[in-house]
C-alpha cells in the first residue's frame, strides 16, 4: 500500500491481515472484524469508487494501517491486472493485491422463511416471506419479486437484483421494506442455531429453514 508491504501481525493483535473479495460492482474489504464496502463502475481501466457504510465491525477502533487502506480504496480511479496481481491507483493511492484461494461459502442453499426484519416480526395476517437459494439464484414465494442473482466468498455476498417481476400486483409495505433491503445484501451467515442472517450496511434479517 502506497509503496509499502503490509506488515506482518504483531504480538499486539493490532495488525491484521487485508483480504479484498472482487465483485461485479463491489469491493469488499476486510481485516479481522473490520469490514470495508466500496461499490464501483468501470470502463476499461477507469474505475469511479463510491463510499458505503461499512458492515458491522468489532469493539475496536482501527489501525493505522486499516485507516490509511480505507482511505486508499476510497481514492482509486484505475485498476489493471498484471502477472495475476490486481493493482489499484489513483492521485495518491496505490494499492497492489496478489491472489488468495477462495474462503468457502456458507451453506446458504435451501428454503428459507422470513423471522424477523431487523427487531420486527412480519405483521398479523401477512402472508410469509419465504425464500429459495440455490444455483446462484434467490428466489422468493411472492411473485412481486422476480429474484435476485448472488455471489457469495465466505459470508460475503453480491447481490443483483432481477429486472422485472412476474406478477403486476402492487406490494405491500412489507414486501416494500423487504425488496430494499435485498437490493443492498452484503453478508450471509449461518448462526449456532442454524438460522440464516442476511446483512446490508443498515439492517439485518433473520431467517428460519424450512423442512
Amino acid at each position: 500500500m502506497n509503496g509499502r508491504p503490509a506488515p506482518a501481525p504483531d504480538d499486539a493483535d493490532s495488525i491484521h491481515p487485508i483480504t479484498m473479495t472482487v465483485g461485479d460492482f463491489s469491493f469488499r474489504a476486510r481485516s479481522q472484524c473490520v469490514a470495508f464496502w466500496r461499490r464501483y463502475e468501470r470502463d476499461a481501466e477507469k474505475l469511479v469508487v463510491t463510499t458505503a457504510n461499512p458492515g458491522a465491525m468489532c469493539a475496536r477502533g482501527l489501525s493505522h494501517w486499516e485507516q490509511e487502506f480505507d482511505r486508499t480504496l476510497s481514492g482509486v480511479d484505475r485498476a489493471t491486472v498484471r502477472d495475476g496481481r490486481l493493482t489499484l491507483t489513483g492521485p495518491g493511492a496505490d494499492l497492489t493485491f496478489e491472489p488468495a484461494p477462495p474462503a468457502a461459502p456458507e451453506p446458504i442453499t435451501g428454503r428459507w422463511r422470513l423471522h424477523v426484519m431487523h427487531g420486527v416480526s412480519p405483521p398479523a395476517g401477512a402472508e410469509p416471506i419465504e425464500i429459495t437459494i440455490g444455483g446462484g439464484q434467490i428466489e422468493a414465494n411472492a411473485c412481486v419479486f422476480a429474484g435476485w442473482r448472488y455471489r457469495l466468498d465466505g459470508t460475503l455476498m453480491e447481490i443483483t437484483p432481477q429486472t422485472e417481476p412476474v406478477c403486476q400486483r402492487g406490494t405491500t409495505g412489507w414486501e416494500k421494506r423487504f425488496g430494499g433491503f435485498m437490493a443492498g445484501v452484503n453478508r450471509a451467515t449461518i448462526v449456532q442455531n442454524g438460522a440464516l442472517i442476511l446483512d446490508s450496511a443498515l439492517e439485518q434479517v433473520e431467517f428460519r429453514r424450512v423442512p
